[in-house]
């Protein structure tokens, strides 16, 4: 099971505010307070979170194709994401992370991926600015890799 608890004042590890916060190790889900009465608000927070579990029982080979679709995007220029979590990090990264695959990197690409979950199973809101043909690219890796599929948490 997964542990979910509300608490005030999250932050996230650039000390920016934070809806949510997840730790895989001690299955837990934390949501700010706000957002118990939320509603889709809430369902596309959780849906984000609840992906984080996905991304580390998705595997190395899903996990590098993902990272391959992100890199064609580096690569492409591609401006904006489909959350907060994932701009931000995309933001801070220099294309040195990109082919060394340094930890920001591979913190960016799970991020992509659970915001990219949140606007495709959780609906689309304020935070997602990535042009369609990128989303239109991450949908159908989803369809691929994702949707029709048991999912482990």
């Amino acid at each position: 099971p997964i542990d979910l608890r509300y608490e005030e004042g999250l932050v996230d590890m650039a000390g920016h505010p934070a809806q949510a916060a997840t730790s895989i190790r001690r299955r837990i889900i934390i949501l700010d307070k706000d957002l118990k009465a939320a509603g889709p608000e809430k369902a596309r927070v959780m849906v984000h979170e609840l992906f984080h579990f996905v991304w580390v029982r998705l595997g190395n080979p899903k996990r590098r194709d993902w990272e391959a679709l992100l890199r064609a995007e580096w690569n492409a220029k591609a401006r904006g994401e489909a959350g907060w979590s994932a701009e931000w990090r995309k933001r801070e990264l220099d294309q040195a992370d990109v082919e060394k695959r340094t930890a920001p990197w591979r913190d960016y690409c799970c991020e992509a991926f659970c915001d990219t979950a949140s606007l495709i199973f959780g609906g689309a809101d304020d935070e997602n600015n990535l042009a369609l043909r990128w989303q239109k690219g991450r949908r159908k890796w989803f369809e691929a890799n994702i949707e029709n599929r048991k999912l482990a948490l």
